[in-house]
């Protein structure tokens, strides 16, 4: 009879122990959860700048049509932040980047050379480390997932902007939980500066 109740109280054990450890665990689970599955309605996204223009001296060739130099390019920085309806950081926030071209900067005349690229900042070291950090070419029909750093809420991205001729633009568009953030960039001329 000992020998039975020893086995029920041994099985009653392992069965508590085993009920309170997944307890535990979901407990933790749901302690570790981050805002990227429950988020508040309202989340907020803004990317500084808000628009970027490049004003460049084009070369022509002798049908008057602009040289492209794929060599010949600048970088520009933008911050991505998503904050709750409180303007608080979301810190680990999962993050959809996409760079869209507008129609003009598909032209024959480039041979399929792109003139914006997306890069993240891995390293957060604020340039460019091609090709470790390519993440879009323009017309690249993709969205780069992402987080938003641990504790301010924001992501920094690198556009890298063909600057041989101008008159292209694209738009970067950023996608939080239900907020969404753009900024335009664009290449002008400094004949299209003056207007």
């Amino acid at each position: 009879m000992k020998y039975i109740l020893k086995i029920i109280d041994t099985t009653y054990t392992k069965r508590l122990v085993s009920g309170l450890s997944v307890f535990l665990l979901s407990l933790l689970f749901s302690a570790c959860n981050n805002s990227n599955d429950q988020f508040s309605p309202g989340t907020n996204v803004s990317i500084a700048p808000t628009s970027f223009t490049w004003t460049v001296t084009e070369l022509l060739d002798n049908q008057g049509q602009c040289i492209f130099y794929p060599d010949d390019y600048q970088d520009n920085v933008m911050v991505v932040t998503v904050s709750d309806p409180n303007d608080r950081p979301i810190g680990e926030m999962k993050l959809e980047l996409y760079l869209s071209p507008s129609n003009s900067t598909s032209n024959p005349i480039l041979s399929n050379q792109h003139v914006f690229y997306l890069y993240d900042d891995l390293n957060g070291n604020g340039v460019v480390d091609h090709p470790e950090e390519l993440v879009s070419g323009s017309g690249d029909p993709i969205l780069y997932e992402t987080e938003t750093e641990k504790y301010h809420g924001t992501k920094a991205i690198i556009v890298r902007t063909n600057t041989s001729c101008g008159g292209y633009r694209a738009t970067l568009h950023a996608y939080a939980g239900d907020g969404y953030g753009a900024m335009e960039i664009n290449t002008q001329t400094e004949d299209d500066g003056e207007d």
